[in-house]
């Protein structure tokens, strides 16, 4: 399924199985390089800035995560989890999200950037802190 050469020189899939490489679809191998670009070039700089306004204000969320979550939006990398049925869902297996889980893995609040707490917009949700999915 995925190109060989696109996986085997990209940083992204040095930690993947082969495996699980042979079954990348190519939209996932495009959004799991997305995501090693976003982690090295977003991410990982602005730990310092995390650290420091985490350092101020230990109960609030820091500014820098509201900052990265607008940039996450802008370039799709937003609810990477969602299953098909949603429509703001990407698309991704669960094989395909597990490997960009592992590359926001690297920097521990990486996913709080790009997945907040559920707040879905369904009739099925009685408030937006009820986190269950409506059963069948």
């Amino acid at each position: 399924m995925a190109s060989t050469t696109d996986i085997d020189s990209h940083p992204a899939f040095n930690r993947i199985p082969p495996w699980v490489k042979a079954k990348l679809r190519p939209i996932a191998i495009e959004k799991i390089k997305q995501v090693y670009e976003w982690v090295e070039t977003e991410c990982i700089p602005a730990e310092r800035i995390y650290k420091a306004q985490l350092a101020n204000a230990k109960w609030k969320t820091p500014a820098i995560i509201q900052e990265l979550r607008k940039k996450a939006k802008a370039q799709g990398l937003w609810n990477l989890f969602l299953p098909n049925h949603f429509k703001e869902s990407p698309g991704l297996t669960n094989l395909e999200y597990s490997c960009c889980a592992e590359l926001m893995g690297r920097v521990y609040w990486a996913a709080q950037v790009r997945f907040p707490s559920l707040h879905f917009k369904s009739k099925a949700y009685t408030s937006s802190t009820d986190h269950e999915l409506p059963r069948s």
